[in-house]
């Protein structure tokens, strides 16, 4: 009990001590948006405190605090001034960590069904965030995405200053279905991505779409009147999207305009896809509530990799590895769509259900899959390699192309041996799995000396 009395003081002693504070909170997207941000900061000559490892409960950002200061609990600081804070936090943290913050910028990135087990249903989290942000400290500010209408509903309950960032319009790699009339859901199934229909938590009824990006995301609107998607404060549109992968196997990035009420700025990044675009302008938008310019976060970001394991490349024995982290029906349907951008010959799958992953794996059969695979060598891994099969088994009934041919290996050394082998010399092989099964597999090739040691 001693122990329970003390822990919350530590944090909100250390964290006293720091200057701008910035926590990053939401469903995909909070390591590679909370590394950016640290980048936009290191810019201005800032050394952020970080919990880069992603450790993004209480803990660990406890833990990152710990590590920055001397014996005698003290933050070291930066020579312009007290250290500034970036954190990734875990959804159901947010109400844990909060009260023990001075003022803060909240950036919530987008709210997705998730580990249902843990988290439920994503109302839910709808109803835990708004509670957390009622404990926020006076002259903290929300920055959210203006094209997630779950964001929309919290942040018009919440009484506290707020900034938004989204696409400029929609996006053009992908399809879209017919406007839905007074509220009648469409077909739900928009390219690759499943949307969730989403009511108004005024008046109940399902909104309408003028179009969507990834799954529910989009420019949405209630048909009585309720809730409509705001002009974003900063706005992204990717207007020269990642080209083929050159003969080392590597994308070349794509080309983004930023712009909005807070300035216009062009960048070039090594980062792909429509999720990088929505990270890149939460980044920025976050940036302008601690006074950067778009143009300092633009700059920012072209020299930015990108964070362990989310599209992280390696050399593996003459082939190119991409570790890709899929976490949830979203980013395995937008892990499908950017196949053509990795130009995989192989494919490895990993499906673990430890407690980090969410022990419900369900949410494998809600996003397309027969894209990925289709005229690919594949290995499926993991505690529930035996899932993936079958998910593939039933999808080859109506896919045009089916998987040149189908190995199962549990173990993550062992797939991992045979994805390689099964791609030719200087080819590529795209691994996408699970948290667990991804830091697995890095892991492996730590120790083989392809890869750097992950960020504490």
């Amino acid at each position: 009990m001693a122990a329970e009395r003390v822990w919350p003081d530590a944090l909100a002693t250390l964290a006293g001590q720091l200057g701008a504070i910035v926590l990053v909170v939401g469903t995909n997207g909070k390591t590679t948006t909370a590394g950016l941000i640290s980048e936009i900061l290191k810019r201005g000559g800032e050394r952020p405190i970080a919990n880069r490892s992603g450790a993004n409960m209480r803990q660990g950002i406890m833990t990152s605090l710990v590590r920055a200061s001397d014996l005698r609990g003290r933050l070291k600081p930066s020579s312009s001034g007290p250290r500034a804070g970036v954190f990734e936090v875990d959804e159901v943290a947010l109400g844990q960590i909060l009260p023990d913050l001075g003022p803060s910028v909240i950036v919530a990135t987008n709210l997705f069904r998730d580990q249902l087990d843990r988290y439920g249903e994503a109302d839910a989290v709808v109803d835990r965030w708004a509670a957390a942000l009622e404990t926020a400290a006076e002259g903290s500010v929300l920055v959210h995405c203006a094209d997630d209408p779950r964001l929309a509903m919290l942040a018009a309950g919440v009484h506290m200053p707020r900034r938004t960032f989204g696409l400029a319009g929609p996006p053009t790699d992908r399809e879209q279905s017919p406007k839905a009339e007074d509220g009648i859901a469409d077909d739900a199934l928009i390219g690759d991505a499943i949307a969730d229909p989403i009511t108004c938590r005024t008046c109940g009824r399902l909104l309408s779409y003028d179009w969507r990006s990834i799954g529910h995301i989009g420019s949405f609107s209630c048909p009585a009147g309720h809730i409509r998607r705001e002009t974003p404060d900063v706005t992204v549109e990717v207007i020269a999207p990642s080209s083929p992968p050159d003969p080392g196997g590597r994308s070349t990035g794509a080309t983004v305009r930023l712009g909005g009420s807070f300035g216009d700025a062009t960048a070039q990044t090594g980062l792909i896809g429509l999720t990088s675009a929505y990270n890149i302008a939460g980044a920025v938008a976050a940036g302008t509530a601690i006074g950067r310019s778009v143009e300092e976060g633009a700059r920012a970001i072209e020299g930015y990799a990108g964070p362990f394991g989310r599209l992280e490349w390696m050399k593996v024995d003459g082939r190119n590895v991409v570790l890709i982290l899929v976490k949830n029906t979203v980013s395995l349907a937008e892990t499908v769509r950017l196949g053509p951008s990795l130009g995989a010959d192989v494919v490895l799958l990993g499906l673990n259900d430890a407690p980090a992953d969410g022990r419900d794996v369900s949410w494998i059969w809600d996003a397309p899959i027969a894209g990925l695979v289709a005229d690919r060598a594949v290995v499926l891994t993991g505690t529930r390699s035996g899932d993936l099969r079958l998910r593939i088994k039933y999808d080859q009934e109506t896919a045009a192309t089916p998987p040149r041919s189908i190995e199962q290996r549990p173990e993550l050394a062992e797939a991992l041996d045979l994805a390689v082998a099964s791609a030719p010399r200087g080819g590529v092989v795209a691994a996408a799995a699970t948290y667990t099964a991804m830091l697995g597999l890095r892991a492996i090739m730590e120790r083989r000396g392809a890869v750097a040691a992950a960020p504490l």
